[in-house]
């Protein structure tokens, strides 16, 4: 079977999956569900750092997702605080992509320092998710338009990429991708996010879309940092759990920088009435 069989027959089998489970299924199934997902993200995780015994991995990724949960219990201020550090975390990480890439590349990280760098990445990806679904009252939706955001940016950079595209985003850690296919995916989510605007609640339509943007542009560099840690662990993708498509950590990359982004965002602006 083909790789892009894989990838359709999957794509078809999970798709009606997850909006099932991000705008229907009862809050237990879906914790389940993502508390699944965190646990073997972690274990990619633990893999990409350079960690080879399957049972440390194991390990690491159990403390990943008991650490995950133990923080989505800490009080709304708290978790505020976690989710601006998260924000200014990426923002940094987004610089050095833009500026420093071959840097990232080349210098060397000790085992420590990616594990522990892994559990607060994880964990905020997990509290992001569950305070998004669960912390405000068009909580489903919101999450079911982060995905849409994310995979249009995606969809919309692949295309104009293919039509238009010239200039590199990164030559060092991602070829395939370029400046042209990004500006087309943002486009694509700003026509979408005006739509967003008129589905929701909210008190400013005009910053709704321009943050909106803002996520879809914040994505791309979360699926760009996995292909550096991809680029330094010397793999092609980081698991293969998912036929034609890789492992979690391949699904869900920019979703690991969009989502706290988007929280942090919801809790700066007060968006919703």
């Amino acid at each position: 079977m083909s790789s892009l069989v894989q990838r359709l027959l999957t794509a078809v089998a999970l798709i009606p999956l997850v909006v099932w489970l991000v705008l229907f299924s009862p809050t237990s199934v879906f914790t389940v569900v993502l508390s699944l997902i965190i646990l073997i993200g972690g274990y990619e995780w633990a893999a990409l750092s350079g960690l080879g015994n399957k049972g440390y991995k194991m390990l690491v990724a159990l403390i990943m997702l008991g650490n995950s949960h133990a923080l989505a219990l800490m009080d709304e201020s708290a978790l505020n605080i976690l989710m601006f550090f998260s924000l200014a975390f990426w923002l940094i990480v987004i610089t050095l992509l833009i500026i420093k890439a071959k840097s990232l590349l080349d210098t060397s990280v000790n085992l420590t320092f990616m594990l522990l760098l892994g559990q607060f990445i994880v964990a905020m990806t997990y509290i992001s998710l569950d305070q998004i679904r669960h912390g405000f009252e068009q909580g489903p939706g919101l999450l079911m338009y982060l995905l849409l955001l994310i995979w249009i940016a995606d969809s919309g950079a692949y295309f104009a990429g293919r039509a238009f595209g010239k200039h590199k985003l990164s030559s060092i850690l991602s070829p395939g991708k370029s400046l042209e296919g990004v500006a087309g995916g943002l486009l694509a989510c700003l026509a979408f996010s005006f739509y967003g605007a008129q589905y929701f609640t909210i008190n400013d339509n005009v910053l709704f879309i321009l943050l909106s943007v803002f996520i879809a542009f914040v994505s791309v560099y979360g699926d760009l940092f996995e292909s550096l840690m991809k680029r330094r662990a010397g793999v092609k993708d980081s698991g293969n759990i998912l036929p034609g498509h890789g492992g979690i950590l391949d699904r869900i990359d920019s979703l690991i920088a969009a989502s706290p982004v988007f929280l942090a965002c919801m809790f700066l602006t007060d968006w919703f009435v």
